[in-house]
């Protein structure tokens, strides 16, 4: 007869197998013992009843263990009928599931092969009339004679526990996704306390109801029980579980109350930055953006353009104090007068409207009263298309002389300087496109296009300074992505004819300082930054700039005040928040750095380089996953050399060498001047004892590289350090050591130049040397996991 519809028989099964008699009197399936002619299955002490059909299934798949019983051979031998409702079978199935603590997915007893049937795994033991009672007795006396599996046996059946598990790594799990998506959604750090909060006080309801839900449980199976045991292990737990619930909500409070003190620390500082410089500054102005009269047509960049220029110029005669246009732009586009008044806490306000007809442009502008609104001086200029640099000097003169009569002549200073603008329109046109350019974007592209603009502004009039000074900038910031010195040639060239033009204008002076910083002239930087400041004392590059002096000269303190000052002038700029977070983030301090970057990354969505830096700090304060996928969606906007190569890093540092040389090798496509980036993609290729030879080939390159670099400074501490760390690799120990021995480590805190000279001391087999710079590079913040995880360095036992 087919087995479809057979019913199991004591005849049926192997004669060493336990009898259906033989089993109603009860079996042990490893640590489970089955009692069917009792009802009841002894589970770690635990008396757990069971229906007396899946009973009934249990005994079948025991006396036909680790064979598959098909669901029809179930169904006929406990309904009675092959064709019953296959859905009897699956609740009584799950039902011993849950009793004997299995899972389908993983099971130790109950395994479902589908479209089959079931088998028992576990061969299951007889039991005698001689073992039955004490083996119940001693699995109800756990708390006796095995402490440690009754607590165990008591954490894993209660759902509390299990519930607070889950919960907590459910919350990490959000809490690093946080991390990532809200400074991207420009969400504050104020939000993600909110919301961290807020799942602080989720936490302990979640506990609470799962507590009550099982109290009434147990309360129920408790009612139906007389056995002792069970009554004393229930109010073990309850007591623990209570114990448990206590401490939870003691720590839960606590936490939550930093967080609300924090959040009310973030309003506290916010409603500073709003409420306490109240007061306007005596004769401040603000220039509004300039509107375009409806019907009229120009581009984007001549209208912003005009207002930038007035900005400029007006700030330069330094006898009002304009606010700067970068210090503009949190401030909602729709703010009434009041709200710019307070604000931005100016006294005046000037707004001006363009229109055109054909090739005649007619501007009006006008001088508000901020707090009261009233119209204090109005004026009309009209020029042709091509006469706009005659414009841009009118609209100066009128405005300053409006300003002049509105304001008490003996509460302004005298002017410090004279306003100067090219008188070519041609070149007028170009500065303008330019100058808008890098407002926007600060990409390679960007700078390049830049270039080519400044320099058909010069082509036009090669008198034309601050032409002449802003494409000396846009080289100096293509050097710093690119470490080409043929850039910082072309850079030199341009500020010496910028100087040469005898402009005494603070912006000429400002990039002037820059051109001396980044070539290690710290005397001569902090000279010309000091000129620009004369000149105008809110001139915040100047400020910048002076920081980062103070800083390369060991002067913390000095640049941290320089660059709080900064924010302070322009709270609204995002590159004060960016220069501020490196010189923390180069500090070790990267946990702070990231809050400043992520304001950056809110004043300045989308912007790479801002990205980049936040994505540089959370690698180092440990947050690998979210500076991964912040590098992957840099590279992804952009082909930034600096974030394919931080991506590059982070991969060499999770022993993915062949995505970390890909990173790299897309970074030198679009920086191959870069020294840093060779290294470490011949490192790369020298962890790899197969690849070494290649990799000698990389780092003598590099060498090279860097060694042109010593014509810009030659005396830059990183970049010796760097230097060293090459001629080690190549096995030059002896001039590796003498440049160590020339770099000034005085007020020296930069990590990476202690751990690349580490490593050349460890190349050069100087061990103890080495221990000591990582050493000292693990004290100025260099993480100690990546020193571990790095296949360069020797086990040091930091």
């Amino acid at each position: 007869m087919d087995n479809q519809g057979t019913l199991v028989t004591p005849s049926a099964v192997d004669n060493t197998a336990p009898s259906l008699q033989t089993l109603h009197h009860g079996f042990c399936l490893g640590e489970v013992t089955v009692l069917p002619a009792q009802g009841f299955i002894v589970l770690r002490g635990e008396h757990r009843h069971v229906s007396a059909k899946a009973l009934e299934i249990l005994l079948q798949l025991a006396l036909q263990s680790q064979t598959t019983v098909s669901p029809q051979q179930l169904l006929s031998a406990v309904w009675g009928d092959a064709g019953a409702a296959k859905v009897n079978l699956t609740h009584a199935i799950s039902e011993l599931r849950h009793v004997l603590g299995d899972h389908k997915a993983c099971p130790v007893y109950i395994q479902t092969l589908p479209r089959r049937g079931y088998r028992l795994l576990l061969t299951p033991q007889a039991l005698d009339s001689n073992t039955l009672v004490p083996m119940i007795e001693r699995r109800g006396r756990l708390s006796q004679d095995k402490p440690r599996s009754w607590l165990l046996s008591l954490f894993r059946g209660s759902r509390l526990f299990s519930v607070s598990v889950a919960f907590l790594v459910s919350v990490w799990l959000f809490i690093q996704v946080m991390a990532i998506t809200f400074p991207l959604l420009n969400i504050s750090t104020t939000g993600m306390k909110l919301t961290l909060l807020l799942l602080l006080i989720v936490f302990p309801l979640v506990l609470l109801v799962t507590w009550i839900g099982d109290l009434r449980q147990r309360k129920k199976r408790l009612a139906l029980s007389d056995n002792p045991d069970k009554q004393r292990y229930w109010r073990r737990q309850f007591i623990i579980e209570l114990g448990f619930l206590l401490l939870s909500f003691t720590a839960v409070a606590v936490l939550a109350h930093s967080v609300k003190r924090a959040i009310d620390a973030d309003e506290a500082a916010q409603s500073a930055e709003t409420l306490a410089p109240s007061e306007p500054i005596a004769n401040a102005v603000a220039v509004l953006p300039f509107t375009l009269s409806a019907g009229s047509s120009i581009e984007d960049y001549l209208l912003d353009g005009i207002r930038q220029e007035l900005l400029y110029s007006l700030t330069q005669l330094n006898q009002f104090p304009v606010l700067a246009d970068r210090a503009m732009q949190a401030i909602a586009a729709d703010a009434s007068y009041s709200q710019l008044a307070a604000e931005l806490r100016v006294e005046f306000l000037l707004e001006g409207q363009l229109s055109t007809e054909g090739q005649q442009l007619l501007l009006e502008v006008s001088v508000i009263q901020a707090a009261s609104g009233v119209r204090l001086w109005s004026g009309r200029l009209s020029q042709s298309r091509q006469a706009l640099p005659v414009l841009q000097q009118a609209l100066h003169r009128q405005v300053h002389n409006a300003l002049a009569l509105i304001i008490p002549a003996s509460e302004l200073s005298q002017p410090s300087a004279e306003y100067r603008i090219t008188d070519n329109f041609a070149a007028f046109d170009a500065y303008m496109q330019a100058k808008q350019r890098l407002k926007k974007f600060d990409d390679i592209a960007s700078l390049d296009s830049a270039e080519q603009l400044l320099l058909s502004a010069l082509q036009a009039d090669p008198d034309f300074a601050m032409a002449s000074a802003s494409l000396c900038k846009v080289h100096l910031d293509k050097y710093v992505l690119s470490r080409s010195v043929a850039e910082f040639e072309l850079a030199s060239q341009a500020c010496q004819h910028a100087a040469g033009l005898q402009v005494n204008q603070a912006e000429v002076f400002a990039i002037l300082g820059e051109l001396y910083r980044i070539s290690g002239q710290y005397s001569d930087a902090l000279t010309r930054y000091e000129q620009a400041l004369q000149l105008n004392p809110r001139w915040v590059d100047a400020l910048t700039g002076k920081a980062m002096v103070f800083s390369a000269q060991g002067n913390k303190d000095g640049a941290e005040q320089q660059f709080k000052l900064a924010i302070e002038l322009e709270p609204g700029y995002w590159q004060n928040y960016m220069l501020y977070g490196r010189f923390l983030y180069e500090a070790g301090r990267f946990a702070v750095a990231a809050r400043h970057f992520a304001r950056a990354a809110q004043l300045k969505p989308g912007s790479t380089d801002v990205l980049n830096s936040l994505a540089a700090a959370w690698f180092f304060s440990g947050q690998f996953a979210q500076a991964i996928d912040a590098w992957q969606q840099v590279v992804a906007l952009s082909p930034l050399a600096l974030s394919y190569s931080n991506l590059g890093t982070a991969y060499y540092f999770n022993a993915d060498y062949t995505q970390a040389e890909q990173m790299y090798r897309q970074a030198l496509a679009n920086s191959g001047d870069d020294y840093t980036i060779w290294t470490n993609l011949a490192d790369v290729l020298d962890v790899q004892a197969e690849r070494q030879p290649e990799a000698l080939a990389l780092y003598q390159k590099a060498l090279v590289l860097a060694e042109r670099n010593l014509l810009v400074d030659s005396q830059a501490p990183a970049l010796l350090s760097q230097i060293s760390r090459l001629q080690s690799e190549l096995q030059l120990c002896d001039a590796a050591l003498q440049t160590e021995q020339n770099i000034s480590s005085a007020n020296q805190t930069d990590f990476y130049l202690f751990y690349d000279l580490a490593i050349a001391s460890f190349n050069c087999q100087r061990n103890d040397s080495g221990s000591r710079y990582i050493s000292q590079a693990i004290r100025y913040g260099y993480p100690a996991q990546l020193v571990a995880a790095d296949p360069k360095v020797p086990d040091t036992g930091q």
